[in-house]
C-alpha cells in the first residue's frame, strides 16, 4: 500500500501547475532526446532570448516537446532526408509566448494538415495519431493554440501559450 501512495504523490507532483520557463522545459526534453537526435543525424538549432514564463505543468510541456521531436524524427526517416535540420525558436508577441519548430523533413500533404490534431489520425505509417491531439488539448487547456503549416522544404509547428501573469 505505501508504494501506491508514493506513486500517487509522484503523479500529482508531475502534473502540478505553476509558472515555468518554456526554455527550461524544452531543454529538459532535448536532454532526454539528445542521443536520438545524434543517432539520426538531426542537426538542432535552439534559439531563445530572455526568460519566457508560462503557467501550466512543466513536465507535461516537456512531454509535448518530446512528442513533437519524435514526430520530426519519424518524418526525417520516412522521407529519407539526408541533411536533417530542426530549428526551435522562442519569441514573444503581445500576449503569448510562441515556440516554433521548423524542420526540412519534406512537409505534410496539405490535405492532411487540418486532420493532424484529430484523435487517432496520423500522417506517419507507424503512428497512433494521439501525439498532436494530446498536444492540442493540453495547449488549449493552457489557453493557447497550435498551428501546423508547410514551409518551402518542411513543416513548422507553432505553439502559442499565454504569458504567465507577473
Amino acid at each position: 500500500m505505501p508504494h501506491t501512495t508514493n506513486f500517487r504523490k509522484l503523479d500529482r507532483a508531475r502534473n502540478e501547475e505553476c509558472s515555468f520557463a518554456v526554455s527550461d522545459s524544452i531543454e529538459e526534453a532535448l536532454s532526454i532526446f539528445f542521443s536520438s537526435l545524434k543517432n539520426h543525424d538531426i542537426h538542432m538549432d535552439f534559439e531563445y532570448r530572455g526568460l519566457q514564463m508560462v503557467y501550466g505543468s512543466p513536465t507535461v510541456f516537456s512531454q509535448i516537446i518530446l512528442h513533437i521531436l519524435i514526430n520530426v524524427r519519424e518524418a526525417f526517416n520516412s522521407n529519407k532526408i539526408m541533411n536533417r535540420k530542426l530549428k526551435i525558436q522562442i519569441h514573444n508577441d503581445e500576449d503569448f509566448i510562441v515556440v516554433e519548430f521548423t524542420d526540412n523533413a519534406g512537409g505534410i500533404d496539405p490535405d492532411l494538415i487540418s486532420k493532424l490534431s484529430e484523435p487517432t489520425f496520423s500522417s506517419q505509417h507507424n503512428g497512433n495519431g494521439n501525439g498532436l491531439y494530446i498536444t492540442k488539448l493540453y495547449i488549449e487547456k493552457m489557453g493557447g493554440f497550435i498551428n501546423v503549416e508547410n514551409t518551402e522544404d518542411g513543416t513548422r509547428i507553432i505553439l502559442s501559450v499565454p504569458k504567465a501573469l507577473s
